[in-house]
């Protein structure tokens, strides 16, 4: 693999942990809405399901950030020790 395809299959990858942090994101306001819901019903077991699960996807959502924000610099290293950063100007 030349380090264009692998530049590329990074790039994926931060699609792909972008995608998860909406998918996590998601989760998080769903479980909320409906810890909020069995608020209102009186229905405690759930109430409390929900704020855990909420709890769960909220530090779910802190390690997908930290590897986002980690992964992005590694990536972005990469291109410009490269120079891949150069080569997709001079071919416009």
């Amino acid at each position: 693999m030349d380090n264009r395809e692998k530049l590329e299959k990074m790039d994926r990858a931060l699609r792909l942990l972008e995608d998860l942090k909406n998918s996590q994101v998601a989760m998080l306001e769903k479980s909320s809405n409906l810890q909020l819901d069995a608020m209102e019903f009186n229905f405690s077991e759930m109430e409390k399901n929900m704020g855990d699960l909420f709890s769960t996807f909220n530090e779910s959502l802190d390690i997908i950030n930290v590897e986002l924000e980690r992964f992005e610099i590694k990536r972005n290293q990469f291109e410009m020790k490269h120079g891949l950063d150069k080569e997709e100007g001079l071919s416009s």
